[in-house]
């Protein structure tokens, strides 16, 4: 029986190759592990993916809730609504070092593998398990962007080998970043745009518990459904994007729901019970006092 390696597996070109470049070059058997933190596509192909790149068990954990519940809502209050936010993808590493081990430990495996070339998810890996081997193909094999098109190729494996996209997009529950390098606009923002933004004024009830956000307009919601909802209303009224240039790049902040829990948790405090009302219009927002919520409600 070979020794087995669980691997982060989002699906991309780095993660793919890396299944036949771990099984070839160390001979172990792959498991992977693909993470649902909202990034708003099928992940049963990332399943198939995975197992048709040659992995001998595919895990793919939906894990929203615990998104939202263990690493977005503890940060709120820890930033202010007009900072500009961190890398999206970012934000979900702790969860996942966390998930990696976890299974790692189901599978009896001593090593973890990911597909990243940044040393942060090596740390955050270290956080959780400092003794457990961490394996980066993608910083250790020697291709470079053409050798991986052709490894992929040569392999036939499922997956698009394309080399520096226009546009980049990582999103998931907390909002989204859309990278780009050409003048214009790409067109996946201007679609979006024109296809949901509405008109018409909003009004968000927002209960807090102990400055965790537990309903939406007196609707109860798990952690994910409640950042789901947000980020769709808000989204409709264009609340939480931001333009930035970069060193050539023009990079989209959206992340409507982010914005408008951080201003509301920040109204809120850590009170036991607390009522946070935001009126969204043309892609701003207000915050409505008790009286203003109340005329609102008496001449609706």
């Amino acid at each position: 029986m070979k020794r087995p390696v669980v691997l982060a597996f989002a699906g991309g070109i780095r993660a793919s190759a890396a299944i036949p470049w771990l099984v070839d070059t160390m001979g172990v058997d792959v498991v992977t592990v693909t993470l649902d933190v909202g990034q708003g596509h099928e992940l049963g192909e990332l399943r198939a993916r995975a197992l048709d790149c040659g992995a001998v068990r595919a895990h793919v954990v939906d894990a929203r809730d615990d998104f939202a519940r263990d690493v977005l809502f503890p940060s709120l209050g820890t930033a202010t609504a007009d900072e500009t936010p961190p890398a999206i993808s970012a934000l979900a590493w702790p969860l996942i070092a966390r998930k990696l081990v976890e299974i790692a430990r189901i599978e009896n495996a001593g090593a973890v593998a990911h597909g990243s070339t940044d040393p942060a998810f090596d740390a955050a890996i270290r956080a959780i398990d400092s003794s457990i081997e961490i394996i980066a193909p993608a910083r250790d094999w020697t291709m470079g962007d053409e050798d991986l098109a052709s490894f992929v190729r040569a392999r036939r494996l499922p997956v698009t080998a394309t080399s520096a996209p226009d546009c980049q997009i990582d999103q998931n529950l907390w909002g989204r970043m859309v990278v780009w390098t050409s003048a214009e606009v790409p067109t996946v923002i201007r679609t979006r745009a024109s296809r949901h933004r509405l008109n018409e004024s909003a009004t968000i009830d927002l209960h807090f518990e102990h400055g965790t956000p537990t309903s939406v307009n007196g609707v109860p919601m798990s952690p994910a459904e409640l950042v789901e909802c947000l980020a769709l209303i808000g989204g409709q009224h264009g609340i939480g994007q931001t333009v930035v240039s970069a060193q050539g790049r023009q990079v989209l902040y959206d992340a409507p729901a982010a914005t408008m829990l951080q201003i509301a948790a920040s109204v809120a405090g850590q009170q036991a019970t607390a009522d946070v009302c935001l009126k969204l219009a043309d892609g701003e927002y207000t915050i409505l006092s008790p009286r203003d919520r109340h005329a609102l409600l008496v001449n609706a």
